[in-house]
């Protein structure tokens, strides 16, 4: 245990057992430093308490002993540092290595990479990437737009693992310049997202809000510079080996913005936590949102708010929408209905528990705000959260039943004799749910876009089922491999529809928010298991 302190500061930083870090006011810092191991619990307490008084003296200690500071045989076991870690709301963390030997290295690497002239060629590296998207817009967009060969994405995410390990190793460097030391580092899954980690808590101990704010900005320095280099090779390419630089520049920028948002602990929520100064920002803040939100929908007496700042509700509401925006973007956008289900049953199961979970954490955040934990905050009368709990229900009610949206159908399309045709996959498709005269848009599949190449009216029912190519479903060129389909023929097709097919939008007419979302993310993959077309 470490206990550091600086001058000018009414705190000091604790480190812990399971490697995070716990800040203290300065009172309770000395009296923790002052412990040598050989009192008992009843001599410790009368000493704290001629300090503190003897209920702040029996908090402390308990609080102490709970985070493993302690050894008390009567209180919980301490914690120790573990390999495998569950961080909330959806992290799980593996270590991989606990680099105390790269201490040294690393501080060299840092304080030579911030003198002359280093920082200077990475703005021009940046200022020169720029130039090359400016000159090579047309190319990336036909890159990021149409499907590339298999080749070609292993390559993709075979670099990006190497630049998200060195991304988090950008954090250790900066560290350890300035005088700390990464914990560990690892793999992880972050919203279902694997990616790499490094553990840079010791960085509440730098005294310096700009050092903090380096340490958290140093890995997207990676993601950036890594873009800016792609971007110039692809420049100077052609071919598929463009589209490779293409693809890592967009990667790269993608990378760089999500781990710029604040709403999720990562570099950016980092960077704003250490401006403002104030641990445990997002829980803080969405406690204040759900205190909000709890007296404006149920009548809660207003509590005490944790941090005093004009903009923290708004910013937990976002902290607390984050990851059900966050599950509904996977869904939509990365793990499309007929990709995942031509994994079968395999792809069906794994679906529906994605939108269990999801579905599961939008209930368990609202029943928090109606029924906070005992001890977190003053609740309303039953009958107050009853009441407000029937006029939420009345409005979500309302919203998915009342609400007209756009009903849409996903599929695919092939060309027979040069002329584009729907193909509704069979499996989970829905095969009756298209209709003749119903519009569509013919889309190119990319890795990353998929724009409108052209549209068509449907002109017959669906045929028999037959076997098409399953490239009209992948953003990727695959030379084998077909799926079971029933198609429907076009007319009034105006544009160009590409020659290998892509993915197609059929419009189904005006229906309730309540069967767009049972379209979406409930049939396909039911249909699928029960075998119901």
């Amino acid at each position: 245990m470490e206990i550091a302190q600086k001058d000018g500061y009414d705190h000091a930083v604790v480190s812990l057992p399971g490697g995070r870090y716990l800040r203290l006011g300065r009172d309770a810092a000395l009296l923790l430093a002052d412990l040598d191991g050989t009192r008992c619990r009843e001599e410790v307490l009368a000493q704290w308490s001629t300090e503190v008084g003897e209920d702040s003296a029996v908090r402390l200690l308990e609080k102490l002993c709970a985070l493993g500071l302690l050894e008390d045989p009567d209180g919980p076991p301490p914690v120790r540092e573990r390999a495998f870690v569950y961080r909330k709301p959806l992290s799980f963390q593996f270590t991989l290595v606990r680099p105390r030997r790269l201490t040294g290295v690393l501080r060299v690497l840092g304080g030579v990479l911030a003198r002359r002239p280093f920082p200077q060629l990475y703005l021009a590296l940046l200022a020169a990437g720029a130039v090359a998207v400016a000159v090579g817009h047309r190319g990336l967009a036909h890159a990021v737009s149409t499907p590339v060969s298999l080749g070609t994405v292993f390559q993709v995410w075979a670099v990006m693992l190497v630049v998200g390990a060195v991304h988090e190793l950008g954090h250790a460097t900066a560290l350890t310049r300035f005088g700390g030391r990464p914990r560990r580092i690892g793999v992880m899954l972050f919203y279902l997202v694997p990616a790499f980690f490094c553990d840079v808590s010791a960085g509440w101990k730098l005294a310096d809000r700009g050092q903090r704010i380096r340490v958290a900005l140093s890995g997207v320095v990676v993601n950036a510079g890594v873009a800016a280099g792609a971007a110039i090779a692809a420049a100077l390419s052609a071919g598929e080996t463009a589209a490779f630089w293409w693809l890592l520049t967009c990667y790269n920028v993608i990378s760089t913005v999500f781990n710029l948002l604040p709403f999720v602990k990562l570099d950016g929520y980092l960077a704003l936590m250490g401006r403002v100064d104030v641990p445990f920002l997002r829980d803080k803040a969405i406690g204040d949102a759900r205190g909000w939100l709890g007296r404006v929908l149920y009548g809660h007496p207003r509590d005490e708010k944790r941090l005093d700042r004009p903009w923290t509700v708004p910013f937990g509401l976002a902290a607390m929408a984050f990851p059900v925006a966050w599950m509904g973007f996977l869904l939509t956008r990365i793990l499309i209905v007929p990709s995942i289900l031509s994994w079968g049953i395999a792809g069906a199961v794994l679906w529906l528990l994605l939108v269990t979970v999801t579905a599961g954490r939008l209930l368990y955040g609202t029943a928090r705000i109606a029924f906070p934990r005992r001890g977190q905050s003053r609740r309303a009368s039953r009958g107050r959260r009853l009441l407000g709990l029937g006029v939420v229900a009345a409005a979500v009610g309302t919203l998915l039943c009342a609400v007209p949206v756009d009903g849409t159908a996903t599929a695919g399309y092939v060309l027979l004799d040069g002329r584009p045709v729907l193909a509704m996959p069979t499996a989970g498709g829905a095969v009756h749910a298209i209709h003749p005269g119903e519009t569509v848009q013919l889309r190119s599949l990319g890795m990353i876009a998929r724009p409108v190449v052209a549209t068509a009216v449907v002109d017959s029912p669906p045929s028999t089922p037959v076997q098409v190519p399953s490239a009209a479903y992948s953003a990727v060129k695959s030379g084998s491999g077909h799926t079971e389909a029933v198609l429907y023929r076009l007319r009034e097709v105006h544009g160009h529809p590409l020659p290998r097919g892509g993915r197609a939008t059929v419009n189904t007419g005006t229906t309730t928010l309540a069967s767009r979302l049972a379209d979406t993310y409930l049939l396909p993959p039911l249909r699928l298991l029960t075998g119901l077309g």
